[in-house]
């Protein structure tokens, strides 16, 4: 998670434990196809890598299990604990942090910062300008950040042909009922999404509801963010390197080196 205005989502606090439920990623082939990317551009293991937005740490273990060094960020206290017990349950050395995407701790730089979607929740101009340069200021010269966004044009297409998104599935806490109703803000780029949890439990029904807002990305935003923020040598892909690209069909994939100041 990151900013605060989404501090009382459900997904990122009460229901934390259920996010790896709700949410199936291609883990392992996303972390192989960014760790080719970052070799291409010479970010190789034992390099120190920052996961912006680690979430529940599903990332963060898989690339400290292909070698890297790798910092968790996130603002939910709850996620972080989700991606604690992942890394002990690992055995790997994960360093995890509490913090806002918009003041990342000063004091130590890294080879590369990966940030895979959390962007859409960072809201307006200046906090996406903030967000980037704070990117390239705990990164060294030559570091490389790694990112996904939702673009725009390709999500509204989705979101207008199938606006609601139901799961149900079944947790040692109970059966979830989760589900996500989506409205397009076309003149602000933004999304109004309804989410509620409904845990069936023996002691009854457990339910949270939440309405926030997500704002998609142009490619012609992001490349002037980054070049803004002192990137260059900018590259965009449908999907991370050697991945089907499942669930990133509405995304924009890119990857930038940070110049030297």
């Amino acid at each position: 998670m990151t900013v605060g205005a989404l501090a009382a989502r459900p997904f990122y606090h009460e229901f934390a434990w259920a996010y790896d439920l709700l949410v199936a990623r291609p883990v392992a082939e996303e972390c192989a196809g960014m760790t080719a990317w970052l070799a291409r551009r010479g970010v190789r293991p034992p390099a120190a890598v920052l996961d912006a937005g680690c979430g529940t740490g599903r990332h963060a273990v898989e690339l400290a299990r292909l070698g890297f060094t790798v910092t968790g960020v996130d603002r939910s206290p709850e996620l972080l604990a989700e991606a604690a017990a992942r890394a002990r349950e690992a055995g790997l050395p994960i360093a995890l942090v509490e913090a806002d995407l918009l003041a990342l701790p000063a004091g130590q730089l890294y080879d590369s910062v990966v940030c895979r979607g959390v962007l859409n929740d960072v809201i307006g101009a200046r906090d996406r300008a903030a967000v980037l340069d704070g990117f390239a200021r705990v990164l060294r010269p030559g570091g490389v950040v790694l990112l996904d966004v939702r673009d725009w044009d390709l999500t509204a297409a989705r979101k207008t042909a199938d606006p609601v998104t139901d799961k149900r599935v079944a947790t040692p806490r109970g059966a979830l009922v989760f589900r996500s109703v989506t409205r397009l803000d076309p003149a602000a780029r933004r999304l109004l999404v309804s989410e509620r949890h409904a845990l069936a439990t023996p002691s009854g029904e457990r339910i949270a509801t939440h309405d926030f807002v997500m704002q998609c990305w142009t490619r012609d935003e992001l490349a002037a963010g980054l070049a803004a923020a002192g990137f260059d040598s900018v590259e965009y892909a449908a999907a991370y390197p050697g991945t089907p690209g499942r669930g990133l069909e509405d995304r924009i994939v890119a990857a930038a080196s940070r110049r030297a100041r």
